[in-house]
């Protein structure tokens, strides 16, 4: 779903295409076909001049992101680039509030400086007024026949001015709405602030979605979807880290289990061992009985040879954590590594495991009890 490809480095800042370009192409070709006349080959060349100014702007935006933020000493890891938008990865948000405003500005910003530089050379032609008018005005009827010039300059105008007024509505994940985020989470906490920006999201991107329908405009609507989808997607993650920092290890630990797998045994006898538990992860050990790694029950079933030892098949990477660690943190550590789980030691021992499979049930147990306050009580 997320498979990007290089493309190269532009100022240094790595760029990167998302697989979801294969579709510009069949898109282009769609628009450019007419039933009775076939495929109209100025159409062709048409959608694809647009498509390619469309791609320059929106790199110009992420550029903006990316090169503001190493100018304040914030690393950007990379640029994706997608077909109606993109994204510039910064891992770290910076400490100050203003770096941050200043960052997620510095894309809008970036197109209001070509809007601003194609609004004088517009004018300046000799029917500028009525191309101007033209072009802000979805609704408007065009009265002269544009050269290729006016044309050129006319959809600089106008994208630049859609992706810049675009960008800066307060709803996350749009630039707008993450400048409220950083502007309020002095004031209301990481959060709150957080909340109030993703329902933002959700709104404003339900608004947009009447609105599609409203001027019949698919692409409009397919811009709404990816703010709700996300604002949503971020909502539930700001509700997950709350319950977990709420939660006590206690709550996911896994005790240490017997009999031991090692990585010698063969792969029958750890998936015996698995068919007399529910867990999808098991540890094994070496000769030493020191902890080696994890074994994941689905790779033995799918891939093992019944012989081979476990060796063959485990996963010796995994971190380690204390049985005080806050389950927020160990959780994120876990992600982070891109492990199956973290082994807790107590007085230099083992006492336990927390697998990602854990935590998920636990999020899941809490989110079948939030409902079921909902449900109506059963008839007698």
């Amino acid at each position: 779903m997320f498979r990007t490809w290089r493309i190269g480095r532009i100022f240094g800042v790595p760029t990167e295409l998302h697989w979801s370009f294969l579709l510009v192409p069949a898109a282009i070709f769609f628009y450019a076909y007419h039933p009775q006349t076939g495929l109209r080959w100025t159409q062709v060349q048409w959608w694809s001049g647009i498509s390619a100014l469309l791609f320059l702007f929106v790199l110009i935006h992420e550029l903006g992101h990316a090169l503001t933020a190493r100018a304040r000493g914030v690393h950007a890891e990379k640029i994706v680039l997608f077909p109606l938008g993109g994204g510039a990865l910064i891992p770290e948000e910076p400490a100050r509030t203003f770096d941050q405003v200043l960052i997620y500005a510095a894309g809008p910003l970036a197109n209001i400086l070509l809007a601003v530089v194609a609004l004088p050379l517009l004018l300046w032609q000799p029917n500028g007024a009525y191309l101007l008018r033209f072009y802000l005005n979805p609704f408007g009827n065009l009265v002269v026949l544009p050269s290729l010039t006016e044309q050129l300059l006319g959809i600089t105008l106008a994208v630049n001015a859609v992706l810049a007024i675009g960008n800066l509505l307060p709803a996350y994940p749009l630039d707008g709405g993450r400048i409220l985020r950083a502007v309020l989470r002095g004031a209301l906490g990481e959060r709150r602030a957080t909340v109030v920006t993703t329902l933002l999201g959700i709104v404003v991107g339900g608004g947009l979605i009447g609105l599609s329908f409203y001027l019949g405009d698919p692409l409009l609507g397919l811009s709404a979807l990816f703010i709700v989808s996300f604002s949503t997607i971020e909502l539930n993650r700001g509700w997950q880290r709350r319950r977990l920092s709420r939660s006590e290890l206690d709550d996911v630990l896994r005790p240490v289990g017997t009999p031991r797998l090692y990585a010698a045994d063969p792969v029958f006898r750890a998936r015996a061992l698995f068919s007399g538990t529910d867990a999808k992860v098991l540890p094994v050990y070496d000769n030493y009985n020191q902890l080696s790694g994890f074994v994941e029950r689905e790779v033995l079933q799918r891939e093992a040879v019944r012989e081979h030892p476990v060796s063959f098949y485990y996963e010796a990477e995994f971190i380690t954590g204390r049985r005080d660690d806050n389950l927020l943190e160990l959780t994120e550590r876990i992600v982070a590594a891109n492990v199956y789980g973290a082994a807790i030691y107590e007085a230099g021992e083992v006492v336990g495991f927390v697998f990602t499979e854990d935590v998920i049930r636990l999020l899941d147990r809490s989110r079948r009890r939030f409902y079921k306050r909902f449900k109506a009580p059963a008839s007698p």
